[in-house]
């Protein structure tokens, strides 16, 4: 690391601005707290911002969130419109795992304000030297252009490489596991200096995660149950999707997003909140266990702490790829045990002071 001396006596017009905001950028907390405001909104959003070296941040969104009460998964009521609206009636299993249940939060907290990127996550590994699952294991999923098909697993899909050549370094970041994403974490812990109190940095919680996709909503979406108006927030399976993937009978919305696949982040507008593509874009890990909301605990964010008996992890948002239905603000979707890592699976931080 390069030292700037500055000498004593010098005169301040003599000194070089770059000196200035060297010494200026060194004496700033990481993580610092700042206030901006958000260009959709027109309103002023609290930030967590890191510095994660060589011009990279990571910023998280302020979530007012200490006492206040809000219903997790879906009621009997929606659950029969959602049977009604995607399975002709038919009311599908997976609904029972969306019991709806009243949650009260303990705790003010942090979310990412978009998934985390491959510039983001580029950082990490070149720091810590870390090696992902995919990479150490048989590889991960990707989309082969020449062929016009997906695969997977196989060495050649890694966090760099979902062989969509569009992908650059302000897309999230995919093909890595929950293990991955806690490492990534647990690095950014470190950086902490101290001079902002945080209790830990982690994944969220499926109920942290759902308040912060809701952001004060109570319908299908954080914009309400309209399908359609989805393409103005979220990059799902669409037209463009459609077109370029999809066939005759794909679940899609008429809208037309843009994207085919995954879009750089910030690209649709945001929640209430400040946060951007809590629905699609790319499904997100969540750090506790998956079981019953009824069970959930009374501290900690009701982050789920104890095994109910599955030990699988879950998946939160939806993705690119998607319908609607699988985009919902309440939509659970349990994986595989084990390293597990998708193509079109990334996850954003949280953080709790």
């Amino acid at each position: 690391m390069c030292r700037v001396v500055v000498r004593v006596g010098l005169p301040l017009l003599l000194a070089s601005p770059l000196v200035w905001a060297s010494l200026a950028r060194a004496q700033e907390a990481n993580p610092r707290t700042t206030k901006a405001t958000d260009p959709f909104l027109k309103k002023e959003v609290e930030y967590l911002a890191f510095d994660l070296g060589k011009g990279v941040e990571l910023k998280l969104v302020k979530i007012a969130a200490k006492g206040k009460a809000f219903t997790i998964g879906t009621t009997k009521e929606e659950q029969e419109k959602v049977a009604r609206d995607y399975f002709d009636g038919k009311r599908p299993s997976a609904l029972d795992n969306e019991e709806a249940a009243t949650v009260t939060l303990t705790d003010d907290y942090y979310v990412g304000q978009f998934e985390v990127t491959r510039a983001q996550f580029r950082r990490f590994v070149e720091e810590a030297k870390y090696v992902t699952d995919a990479e150490m294991l048989e590889g991960g999923y990707g989309y082969n252009e020449e062929a016009k098909k997906f695969e997977g697993r196989d060495k050649k899909y890694t966090w760099q490489n979902t062989g969509v050549s569009s992908a650059g370094e302000r897309h999230p970041v995919t093909n890595v596991s929950r293990n991955d994403a806690r490492k990534f974490c647990e690095w950014l812990m470190k950086k902490c200096d101290g001079k902002v109190k945080l209790r830990e940095v982690r994944l969220p919680g499926e109920a942290e995660w759902e308040f912060a996709c809701r952001a004060g909503s109570t319908g299908r979406f954080c914009c309400g149950g309209d399908d359609e108006r989805l393409a103005e927030f979220a990059n799902i399976a669409d037209a463009t999707w459609k077109e370029k993937l999809g066939g005759p009978n794909a679940k899609a919305i008429k809208a037309s997003d843009g994207y085919a696949f995954a879009a750089p982040v910030g690209q649709f507008k945001p929640n209430d909140f400040g946060v951007y593509d809590m629905h699609g874009n790319v499904w997100e890990w969540c750090d506790d266990f998956y079981g019953k909301y009824s069970a959930l605990p009374k501290e900690r964010n009701a982050l789920q702490t104890r095994n109910q008996g599955e030990g699988r992890p879950v998946l939160r948002g939806g993705s690119w790829g998607v319908p609607p239905v699988a985009c919902r603000s309440a939509n659970r979707y349990l994986v595989g045990a084990g390293p597990s890592r998708y193509g079109a699976a990334g996850f954003r931080v949280a953080a709790v002071p």
